[in-house]
């Protein structure tokens, strides 16, 4: 009594087709149920040995098992990845041999000095235009533009600039030299006015403003 091992193996396969059983493991269960069978049983008969030790074991819980020790195994086998070799530092800018011949270091101070020359170029180029900035946004303003022009230099003068001034910090400046223009203009007029109205009508306002202009003048801001 018995059959081949490998129609064991196919008709565990047809039978359990989610059994994804390790081929050790099939080999062993075929070899157990071969001898099982009568030479000549049929589908149907080898079919019912196979169900009866599938009801002792279950195929489908032990290929399960086969899977998970198949990926274990597996993730045991692949090599650790290589640790990530450090950054080479780098290498300090060697100092200059004192071998140097004078012609070259005589080149070397000349580069340096046209560098820092040319910076400077730059510096001064960029405070020019800053300048020029502040000086268009001066004269735009409705509140200083009324000055005498001696006046309105010396104020002009007040605004500080350098290359890395911004147009706002430009305006903000403006905007202060107007707030105090305006308190110090209120503050002359108040002082100047009348107690009471002028005997031919009134002071005309033209006296106030050159009282305003000299007074302020005066300051020598």
């Amino acid at each position: 009594m018995a059959v081949k091992p490998e129609v064991i193996k196919a008709r565990l396969k047809v039978l359990f087709p989610k059994a994804n059983l390790s081929q050790k493991r099939l080999d062993a269960y075929a070899a157990k149920l071969a001898p099982k069978p009568a030479d000549d049983a049929d589908e149907t008969a080898i079919d019912a040995i196979i169900n009866d030790f599938n009801e002792v074991i279950d195929f489908v819980s032990v290929a399960q098992e086969d899977d998970r020790v198949r990926t274990l195994e597996a993730n045991q086998k692949k090599p650790a990845d290589p640790p990530t070799p450090p950054t080479p530092p780098t290498p300090p800018t060697p100092p200059a041999p004192t071998d140097t011949p004078e012609w070259a270091k005589a080149l070397i101070e000349s580069n340096q000095k046209m560098t820092a020359d040319l910076e400077a170029i730059k510096s001064g180029k960029i405070t020019d235009t800053k300048k020029l900035t502040a000086q268009q946004s001066f004269e735009k303003s409705e509140v200083l533009k009324v000055m005498k022009p001696e006046l309105k230099e010396r104020w002009l003068q007040r605004i500080t600039v350098s290359p890395e001034t911004t147009e706002d910090e430009i305006a903000a400046q403006v905007a202060g030299l107007e707030t105090e223009y305006s308190e110090l203009t209120q503050s002359i007029a108040d002082s100047s006015s009348y107690s009471g109205p002028a005997p031919a009508g009134g002071t005309p306002k033209g006296s106030d403003e050159k009282v305003i202009d000299s007074v302020i003048d005066g300051f020598r801001i």
